[in-house]
């Protein structure tokens, strides 16, 4: 808009020329000054970016947030639309480019950074939190990376949904997706529980899923039945353990290895139920990195325990980590199914970390947890820690780091009372 600004001694016109340019220069912010005036200065929004600087060269994934003080932004990396969040996972160097917009004002921000993976591989453990989903004591959903400097390679334990009532089936996926995997090479169904696989219909259909591990156990629910049938359509193999069988997860010297161990073969036919025996019937893996081992349980119980610890104590004792049983239940925990019935499984496995997936409303239930709390090392629940990562080197170097407080014991269900 142009400026008016009275000069000159008609006072015919004058008053009507004054409120003229009093109207505009309310209207545009402008003032008469020697004839020359500037306009009100638009400041332009703050890019903050977290996560990674400028220049950097790290050797893990990393994940990217941006925000802004006002207004709206684009982000692209490499070219490519880019969401705050977002994980970037595959060594390579990257440039992120933030343009942000507000009344006007326009600011630009680049960072290149590196990701470079050393000779030497590395492992990390993600147990994602599937938040308050009261169905089956919170739900399991694991994935497992190892990464080296000739790529990463990604294996992914159960996927139950998330949200309350297990209203979100899809966050599996988009964790998946936000953290730069597009393949697995292995997805482990531990047993046909909905709150392990109801997720794994969006996981199986989005990604490129080469090898599909489940127990075989025979359920005739049509949520079960899809996943079952999604694994024939587009696994690329399927397989039902028969006896233990190992994989190598990594592309490096020292990869990864699994050691599936198969369920209890009473609790695997169609007279199955919906408690206890699919429970017990879940299908285990040992993993080790070097000198790091660790054993996932699905919702293994008494008798799964019992087996675990006799039939494989090679592979479930002197372990680094336990991955417990049923969410924290007093079932996978105490050798009678009951505080003071003894723990002879935990004493036999000698984690030095417990991890526990659960929901904090009906678990983790209050004497396992004691137990769990009782004995050496570390405790960590999904319920009171968020998301929990663990990252471990061949020569056995190992750390858990969570999404929240850190400092802060696990603590029982709000609705348990047992």
């Amino acid at each position: 808009m142009s400026q008016f600004c009275l000069r000159g001694s008609d006072r015919t016109v004058r008053a009507a020329r004054w409120a003229a340019a009093a109207l505009l220069a309310l209207v545009a912010g402008t003032a008469c000054s020697g004839g020359d005036s500037s306009g009100p200065t638009v400041e332009p929004p703050v890019i903050t970016v977290s996560g990674i600087s400028d220049g950097a060269v790290v050797e893990e994934p990393v994940t990217i947030s941006v925000t802004i003080d006002g207004g709206t932004f684009q982000a692209t990396l490499n070219g490519n639309p880019f969401f705050s969040g977002g994980t970037v996972a595959e060594p390579g160097s990257y440039l992120l480019r933030v343009e942000a917009t507000n009344a006007g004002g326009t600011s630009v921000r680049e960072i290149g950074f590196e990701i470079r993976f050393t000779g030497e591989s590395l492992l990390i453990i993600r147990m994602m939190n599937l938040g308050d989903n009261a169905a089956g004591g919170g739900g399991d959903a694991i994935l497992v990376t190892d990464s080296s400097a000739a790529g990463m390679r990604h294996a992914l334990i159960d996927a139950g949904p998330a949200g309350v009532d297990a209203s979100d089936p899809g966050f599996v996926h988009r964790r998946l997706v936000e953290l730069g995997v597009d393949t697995l090479e292995i997805v482990l169904l531990t047993h046909a529980h909905s709150d392990h696989y109801q997720g794994m219909p969006a996981v199986i259909n989005g990604l490129r899923v080469e090898e599909f591990v489940y127990n075989g156990q025979i359920r005739f629910l049509s949520g079960y039945q899809a996943v079952v049938s999604a694994a024939n359509a587009r696994a690329g193999v399927v397989t039902v353990p028969s006896g233990t069988e190992t994989r190598s997860l990594g592309l490096a010297g020292d990869p990864t290895t699994l050691t599936l161990v198969p369920g209890l073969p009473d609790n695997l036919g169609a007279s199955t139920n919906d408690g206890s025996d699919l429970n017990d019937g879940s299908l285990g893996m040992a993993l080790s990195k070097g000198a790091f081992r660790m054993f996932f349980t699905g919702d293994g119980e008494v008798d799964a325990n019992l087996r675990w610890r006799t039939e494989f104590a090679s592979l479930t004792g002197d372990l680094s980590v336990l991955k417990v049983g049923h969410h924290g239940a007093n079932d996978a925990v105490f050798d009678g199914g009951f505080a003071g019935s003894g723990t002879q499984w935990l004493e036999h496995t000698g984690a030095d970390v417990h991890l526990v997936s659960s929901n904090g409303t009906t678990h983790p239930r209050i004497a396992a947890l004691n137990a769990l709390l009782g004995r050496p090392g570390a405790t960590y629940c999904t319920s009171v820690h968020g998301e929990i990562a663990l990252r471990a080197t061949a020569a056995g170097q190992w750390t858990v780091s969570v999404e929240r407080n850190a400092e802060v014991d696990c603590v029982p269900g709000g609705d348990a009372t047992s």
